[in-house]
C-alpha cells in the first residue's frame, strides 16, 4: 500500500522537529515534515472562512483559542495532502510525541487489515477511554495488534492513521470547524467517519508545554458551562 509519514511541526519549531527527527530515525523509518498552520499568524478574513462562530456559541463550551484553530487547520492540511498525493493512508503525528519502541512495527502492520476503516487512533496520552476489541491483526514479525472499537474515542492528536476514504470524509464536513479537531472526532457520527484504535498505542506526548497552550491558554477565554452539560447529554443519547 502507498502511505506516507506526516510530522506537523511549525516552522519556529527547532527543537521540537529535531527531538521528532531523532525519534522516526532511530524507529527506521522516512517521513514528510508538514509546515503548521501558526495560529499566532491568522488572520481575521480566514477565521471566520474556516471557524464557525454560531454553532460554537450554541454547542461548545468555550471559545476556541487560536492555537487550537491553527491546530485544526494543520490537521486538514495532511488531510488534503493524502488526497492530493494518492495515499492509500498516511500516519499523521505531531512534534510533541514519544515513540514507542514498537512503532514502525504496528504501522507496517495496516495493511493487513482486512476490514474498511477511517481512522486509527495511536495514542491515549489523556484520559483513558475503554475499548472492545474488533479484530486481531499481524505485524510484520508475527505479533498480534489490536484493532479496537471505542463507546468514545481518546482525545489527543498526537498520534493517529487517516485513510483515503476517511480524508475524504472528512474534508466533506470540515472545515468550517466550531470544535478542537481531537473533541470533534469523538462526534464521529457528525463526520461520517469511524474512529477506531490500535492497541497497544505507540506514541505519548512529551510532558513540555505544547505550543497551543504557548499561544494562548484556554482558562483565559469565555466559558459557556451549560453548553457543556448540554453536549454531555446529547453525546449520549447520539452516541
Amino acid at each position: 500500500m502507498n502511505y506516507s509519514i506526516f510530522l506537523i511541526n511549525l516552522d519556529r519549531s527547532v527543537e521540537r522537529l529535531n527531538n521528532a527527527a531523532g525519534q522516526l530515525d532511530s524507529a527506521g523509518v522516512d517521513f514528510e515534515r508538514i509546515s503548521a498552520v501558526d495560529g499566532k499568524t491568522l488572520e481575521n478574513e480566514l477565521i471566520n472562512k474556516v471557524f464557525d462562530d454560531k454553532m460554537a456559541q450554541k454547542r461548545y463550551h468555550y471559545d476556541l483559542t487560536l492555537g487550537e484553530m491553527g491546530c485544526y487547520l494543520s490537521h486538514v492540511k495532511c488531510w488534503e495532502k493524502i488526497i492530493e498525493d494518492g495515499l492509500d493512508f498516511a500516519v499523521i503525528l505531531e512534534d510533541d510525541l514519544l515513540l514507542e519502541p514498537n512503532f514502525k512495527d504496528v504501522i507496517e502492520s495496516v495493511p493487513n487489515i482486512e476490514t474498511e476503516w477511517h481512522y486509527l487512533k495511536l495514542s491515549c496520552p489523556f484520559k483513558h477511554r475503554p475499548y472492545t476489541e474488533a479484530k486481531l491483526v499481524k505485524t510484520p514479525k508475527g505479533d498480534n495488534v489490536s484493532l479496537v472499537d471505542y463507546k468514545k474515542p481518546p482525545t489527543g492528536t498526537v498520534a493517529q492513521i487517516v485513510s483515503r476514504e476517511g480524508a475524504k470524509r472528512l474534508l466533506k464536513n470540515r472545515p468550517p470547524f466550531f470544535r478542537p479537531v481531537d473533541v470533534d472526532l469523538q462526534w464521529s457520527w457528525e463526520l461520517n467517519i469511524k474512529v477506531q484504535g490500535l492497541i497497544p498505542y505507540v506514541a505519548n506526548v512529551s510532558g513540555e508545554l505544547s505550543e497551543i497552550q504557548k499561544i494562548s491558554a484556554r482558562r483565559t477565554v469565555k466559558k459557556r458551562p451549560f453548553n457543556k452539560i448540554k453536549e454531555t447529554v446529547r453525546f449520549k443519547f447520539k452516541g
